[in-house]
């Protein structure tokens, strides 16, 4: 019953999910659009969405192919959601948490695999979310909460400070949310998760030419992955499964 439940929930949530992805992965191309459309107008030309430069024009899944779009975001908001209810249905109260932490790292994933985003209008409420569940919640260890969030957020840090920005300030954030909601003990799985992910991804499409090896390579979805996984076999920092 708590997995029909909160599957029907999943469905709702998808719906909104889309909505929000939708807007915060289109903002990028909006205010590209905006700021070249003025430049062309000071200089009395009109702006070509089909000019070589092709970085006004939105991507196929923000325009004309939406639709498949919300049918794989809300196919998997509700097979999340559905897996919480299986999962975490012994203590209902914690099932909200989880999903409110799985949405976010569903909205993070598709808006850098969309624009290559990780907004911080849902990363910076949900670091703020996961400390005060942290320190709050019963069954959360506070060191073990903190060191989570440090250790993983700060070891993404560093790439992205020596790297080039290779790897960027939001995956930096995004890691720093998953640390602090799963803590240091579980938090050490989601990293290996990721790793083997997103190294495996990343090696694929430079052989296959895909993206070239200064192509930015959307790494949220690799982040995300690792945290759910995790979630949903293993618990957070203030329950095990």
């Amino acid at each position: 019953m708590t997995v029909a439940l909160m599957a029907l929930i999943g469905i709702a949530a998808g719906v909104v999910i889309d909505a929000i992805v939708a807007r915060l992965a289109r903002e990028p191309y909006e205010r590209a659009f905006e700021e070249g459309a003025g430049e062309e107008a000071s200089a009395g030309a009109s702006l070509d969405l089909s000019s070589e430069a092709g970085t006004l024009q939105l991507p196929a899944l923000l325009d004309g192919k939406a639709r498949y779009r919300t049918v794989a975001l809300m196919a998997v908001t509700t097979a999340v959601f559905a897996l919480i209810g299986l999962q975490y249905d012994a203590d209902p109260w914690q099932m909200p948490i989880v999903a409110l932490y799985a949405s976010a790292l569903i909205i993070c994933s598709a808006t850098d695999l969309l624009a290559y985003r990780v907004p911080n209008v849902v990363t910076y409420p949900i670091i703020i979310a996961s400390i005060v569940v942290g320190m709050t919640v019963t069954g959360a260890d506070r060191l073990d909460v903190v060191l989570g969030g440090l250790f993983f957020g700060g070891l993404l840090l560093l790439p992205s400070l020596l790297a080039g920005g290779a790897m960027g300030m939001g995956d930096v954030k995004l890691a720093l949310f998953v640390g602090f909601a799963l803590g240091f003990g579980l938090v050490i799985p989601a990293m290996l998760l990721m790793a083997l992910g997103g190294g495996a991804a990343a090696i694929f499409l430079l052989v296959t030419r895909v993206r070239g090896r200064r192509d930015p390579i959307p790494y949220a979805p690799f982040i995300a992955a690792g945290g759910l996984i995790v979630m949903l076999t293993q618990g957070t920092a203030f329950v095990e499964l």
